[in-house]
């Protein structure tokens, strides 16, 4: 008995020896991934060659961009995947910080307005504490990191060495000043953190850390890969450089060497390999050039295969690696997901939560959560931080934690114009939000300037059912002076006197028919104050014409919207049907100059009005891009007491946003049609050249006789264009436009103006 134990205990120890022999001969080989923006989808290039010749990869360790790529292919994603995904429309929105179009609500958005800043605050908040951490939203770059990286997280236990590949990636600890390491815990919230560029993107807490990029103090985490996993072989793809001495009189430099410390390049000659494909220098967050640094960097990577070979002595097929992957995936649990976070919610807000996730259901998807996601983004009413994804090994479901806290109920808006005609105007408008079962927001906004001056009071009443809809309730003030703003650069425009006042209120209820849709309905109560002179000869002592119009009006209208900016597209599309109903009645007084000298009161108007717009942006050709706009309105109201006051309440064509600011007869009348062409030269991505040609056909144009009496001229006799050339230049504020306009008026047809911001304005009393 004792010989067979010995004998069973030498079979054991040769056993043992031959696998340590074994591990002994076996290389492990780490990759490390530099951090370097937008060029670090590079390194999809060097893992898909290693992979297709046959090369091991045990570890992989990464910094920013890295971490990003590193933590995927960790996560189980094949290099084509990650090239896929590294390539796609998806990843060059969310760097950017661009809305989800798939979750961008229009119904959500309200009317536009003049802003070019928001400030989230709250009176009891530092000054500090309202200017934004951040400039670059992180919205959907969240929710896709949490999409891509919580099966994964869940498969390994959150422990990185349980990964398909063990992993480590390096973030920033700046309250230590220190380079820190993460291996556990949620794997997408460690990448994040590791991506999270200061002053682009908004900082990470993690164990009680407010973390950032990792290339702050290590951007070439080699020293974590030999202290860690002591690798035979380090593989190292470098897409980034240390910054060069800071320039005195280059405040950017100076802030670039502050924020990033110098990376360490250098591999040991005996275990270490760099790979630093050639690459221009993008912006940090533009992946335009994604395709095209993965194919350099794989070309790269080709020729030190040779190199990399003759370090390694054992090597590993496509196809084990990938069974050894799916073995992974095979881990991972469906994203069923069956609650969320409502802890420190009160009731109404916890009520509210899952209104929008979950409505009847019990059990949802992660695609059927998406749109709750963006739905809690866009309301405000929160403010959300990294979403994470734990799953209950009980229930083998997930639970959803939003990372939510309370948003500031308050945010002020600041904008306007600027212009080097007298458009000149500022924009000031204060929101409050306030969330119980439903949600309620209040508004006030005010413009001011020598052509325009408004008002506004509002609330607008939200509710997260299955099928949402909202209530919008305004109170209106408009003050258009076209006499103020026109003598600038017309010599004698007729009228040379004209003011429009409007008082109004408006009830406004609907419901999205899609993502990019809405359906409204609407009724208005309000007043029009007209003073003007029909003739430009008048003096100081003269008193102008006034018309007076008291109405009631209703619509219904169908909106499709993708536009992508509020002035100025280039994308996208708009297409509107609209039904008006209006009653009122007119009174019309005198002035010293009337050629009437009879005051008329009480003078019905009814009328009806059908209004059809069809804007539409093409497919980009090379840097051409193609759009055209046709309009139909068709409408059976008569005229008002004369050829000016008549004018004054007919439809009107307004386009071109310098037609908005001056009084254009020509472009006025009961009955229309529109088509237009615009030709944009893309020059960059913040700068267009527009070209825009609008012919605008009256069915028959409004004229006036010798008394200022209003008349039908022909069918189809007159015609009359518009145009416009400009230059305009997108900021982070707004844009900045050079026109010159030409319009089918009477006096100066062509003109220049240098606009900076929107020639936008509150919206006007009649449909």
């Amino acid at each position: 008995m004792n010989l067979l134990h010995f004998r069973l205990s030498l079979i054991i120890s040769l056993l043992i020896f031959v696998i340590n022999m074994n591990d002994a001969f076996c290389q492990k080989v780490a990759v490390v991934l530099s951090g370097g923006g937008s060029r670090g989808a590079a390194h999809v290039g060097v893992l898909k060659a290693l992979e297709e010749n046959n090369i091991p990869i045990d570890y992989i360790i990464g910094t920013s961009i890295g971490a990003f790529v590193g933590g995927l292919y960790a996560a189980g994603y094949s290099p084509e995947e990650i090239e896929k995904l590294l390539t796609s429309a998806e990843v060059k929105r969310w760097s950017s910080g661009a809305p989800n179009p798939n979750y961008n609500y229009f119904y959500k958005k309200g009317d536009p307005n003049a802003s070019w800043i928001t400030l989230d605050f709250d009176f009891n908040k530092s000054l500090s504490k309202i200017l934004p951490s951040n400039l670059v939203s992180t919205t959907e770059m969240d929710f896709t990191l949490m999409s891509l990286f919580a099966g994964p997280s869940a498969a390994s236990g959150q422990n990185f060495d349980s990964l398909f590949i063990p992993f480590r990636c390096v973030a920033a600890d700046i309250d230590a000043s220190q380079a820190i390491t993460l291996a556990t815990g949620d794997l997408g919230k460690a990448v994040r953190a590791s991506l999270t560029f200061p002053l682009f993107f908004k900082p990470l807490r993690i164990d009680g850390r407010l973390l950032f990029d990792g290339g702050m103090y290590n951007n070439f985490p080699h020293d974590v890969a030999n202290e860690v996993f002591k690798p035979d072989v380090i593989i190292g793809s470098k897409v980034s450089k240390n910054y060069p001495s800071p320039d005195p009189d280059d405040v950017v430099s100076q802030i670039q060497k502050m924020l990033m410390t110098d990376a360490d390049f250098n591999l040991s000659v005996e275990n270490g390999i760099i790979i630093e494909p050639d690459l221009v220098k993008p912006n940090l967050t533009d992946f335009s050039l994604a395709e095209e640094f993965i194919s350099i960097a794989y070309q790269e990577t080709l020729q030190k295969i040779p190199e990399i070979k003759a370090k390694i002595s054992n090597f590993r097929t496509p196809e084990e690696v990938n069974e050894n992957r799916n073995k992974f995936k095979d881990r991972m649990q469906p994203l069923f997901i069956d609650s969320v976070n409502t802890v420190n919610k009160t009731k109404n807000e916890a009520v509210y939560l899952n209104k929008i996730f979950f409505h009847q259901y019990q059990t949802v998807t992660l695609k059927d959560v998406e749109p709750g996601y963006y739905n809690v983004a866009t309301d405000r009413y929160f403010e959300l931080g990294m979403p994470s994804l734990t799953l209950d090994r009980k229930s083998q479901k997930y639970f959803l934690d939003l990372d939510l806290k309370k948003a500031d109920r308050f945010n002020i808006l600041f904008g306007g114009n600027l212009s080097s005609r007298l458009a000149n105007m500022a924009f000031v408008e204060l929101n409050y939000k306030y969330l119980f079962t439903q949600g309620l927001k209040l508004k006030t906004n005010v413009y001011f300037g020598r052509f325009y001056t408004s008002f506004l009071l509002g609330f607008r009443l939200e509710s997260p059912s299955k099928t949402p809809f909202y209530l919008d309730g305004n109170l209106v003030y408009n003050h258009f002076n076209y006499f103020k703003s026109d003598n600038h650069f017309f010599g004698d425009v007729t009228p040379s006197y004209l003011i429009e006042n409007e008082n109004f209120a408006r009830v406004t209820g609907g419901i999205p028919t899609s993502i990019k849709g809405k359906l409204e309905a609407g009724i208005t109560v309000g007043s029009l104050d007209d003073n003007y002179y029909q003739t430009n000869q008048f003096s100081r002592e003269d008193t102008a014409d006034v018309t007076k119009f008291r109405f009631t009006g209703g619509g219904l209208s169908w909106e499709l919207n993708s536009l992508n900016r509020k002035l100025y597209p280039n994308s996208g599309s708009r297409f509107v049907m609209e039904g008006s109903l209006v009653s009122g009645r007119e009174s019309f007084y005198s002035g010293s100059l009337s050629t009437e000298q009879i005051d008329n009161e009480d003078i019905k108007h009814d009328w009806v009005r059908l209004r059809i717009v069809w804007e539409n942006y093409f497919k980009r050709i090379g840097r051409l891009k193609l759009g055209f706009y046709g309009e139909l309105s068709l409408s059976n109201q008569e005229f008002f007491t004369n050829y000016t006051s008549s004018l004054l309440v007919a439809p009107a064509f307004l386009q071109i946003p310098e037609s908005k600011t001056t009084f254009l007869p020509n472009y006025r009348a009961h009955n229309y049609g529109v088509g237009g062409l615009t030709a944009i030269l893309i020059l960059s991505r913040n700068v267009d050249v527009r070209l825009e040609n609008y012919l605008f056909q009256p069915y028959q144009q409004i004229l006036r006789d010798a008394d200022n009496q209003p008349f039908y001229g022909e069918k189809f006799v007159k015609r009359y264009y518009m145009g416009s050339a400009a230059v305009v230049y997108q900021t982070f504020l707004g844009p900045i436009s050079f026109s010159v306009n030409y319009f089918d008026n009477p006096e100066n047809k062509v003109f220049f103006a240098l606009n900076i911001g929107y020639l936008i304005f509150n919206k006007r009393a009649l449909y």
